[in-house]
């Protein structure tokens, strides 16, 4: 399995070398190395400004390690076991613990079958993170350029950065026949995903208020609805940001994109590591290949497949939306309520790779 080579920051590599050390005793000779997140004097402001909004996110990312461990060996206890995680989630959504515990703890034998892909996600939290400390911090007069800043730092490691390009549900619904197994085999927990992912767009909305006291009742609101309505009837279909947080998305049309597609491999890791006909190497590979196909090292080269169209296939209400150029130049990313409307026919049809005589930011915006 080929490493994720993050070697352009030694000063982040230094603060997990001892870790990765570690870590890569028994791991062959693949390199374990780890960047941190773009040294900024704005960073953990969202945690110190909102700490409860904060901590609401922290059984998200619980949730979707702690899921993956329990696949690792899917059987006929499985079902009892997610049952009784589910229980366990939404504890920690009722009383989130003060600090998130990192990957390799929650689901220790998962981050050694899949290291890739865990540092990608890993590496996009923390842009979360950073965009997040960005529009809280009100030292910051523009937000748009610092969040640009922070989103190239992010790209700056392509082959472990998800992709600026898109893809709307094409690799979670159409990306192998693995799609939609554990969505069949544990709604309920799929569903508390899907509802997270609406929080984590719903947050940024929230922040895009121009005032510090607004922005906190918005947060306050953000967090009753997602208990009280979201989790409450849990969504059928994966939020789109551009739909759910169109203030953000239009300030930040590539980081729509990049969660998005954050947000679509988690959930191809949960259908991929729900297969018991799959071996763990199997399992390790196909994962490898998903995440190859979603990075942004890749994304003018990559053609995504169609969306299927058939059986009880339902997509989020703006997900026909796709990426649109404005007469200013600027793009609106795929979900965006303002977007053109597509013709069904054309997502029924493999999403072409960009063209190359395009300029970079029509190749990074659109998805034509």
């Amino acid at each position: 399995m080929p490493s994720v080579r993050f070697a352009r920051h030694p000063a982040g590599i230094l603060g997990l070398a001892a870790f990765a050390a570690a870590f890569a005793v028994g791991c062959g000779s693949a390199q374990r190395n780890g960047v941190y997140r773009l040294a900024a004097p704005y960073n953990f402001a969202f945690y110190d400004t909102h700490g409860e909004a904060a901590r609401s996110f922290y059984a998200a990312h619980f949730t979707h390690f702690a899921a993956y461990e329990i696949l690792m060996s899917p059987g006929e206890d499985t079902p009892r076991q997610m049952s009784e995680f589910e229980t366990q989630v939404r504890a920690y959504i009722a009383d989130p613990p003060r600090f998130e515990p990192p990957a390799e703890i929650i689901a220790p034998g998962w981050t050694r079958l899949a290291f890739e892909t865990a540092q990608s996600m890993d590496w996009t939290h923390m842009l979360h993170s950073q965009l997040y400390d960005i529009l809280t911090d009100d030292r910051i007069a523009d937000k748009r350029a610092a969040g640009e800043r922070a989103i190239a730092y992010y790209l700056s490691e392509p082959e472990a950065a998800f992709s600026t390009r898109g893809y709307g549900h094409r690799f979670m619904e159409g990306g192998g026949e693995w799609a939609g197994n554990f969505y069949a085999a544990y709604p309920d927990i799929n569903g508390i995903l899907w509802a997270y992912h609406w929080h984590h767009a719903a947050v940024y909305e929230a922040l895009m208020e121009p005032d510090a006291e607004r922005r906190g009742m918005e947060l306050d609101r953000v967090i009753d609805v997602f208990t009280d309505s979201v989790l409450a009837e849990l969504p059928h279909v994966m939020p789109l940001t551009g739909e759910v947080a169109p203030r953000f998305s239009r300030m930040f049309p590539a980081a729509a994109h990049i969660f998005d597609n954050l947000h679509m491999m988690h959930d191809v890791v949960n259908d991929i590591m729900a297969k018991p006909s799959y071996s763990r190497p199997e399992k390790a590979a196909e994962i490898e290949r998903l995440r190859g196909q979603m990075m942004y090292a890749g994304q003018d080269t990559v053609e995504a497949p169609g969306m299927p169209m058939g059986g009880d296939h339902r997509m989020s209400p703006h997900a026909m939306r796709v990426p649109t150029e404005l007469p200013t130049g600027e793009w609106l990313p795929q979900g965006h309520p303002e977007a053109r409307m597509a013709p069904m026919g054309e997502f029924m049809r493999p999403l072409p790779a960009p063209r190359r005589d395009l300029p970079v930011g029509a190749r990074n915006g659109g998805d034509r």
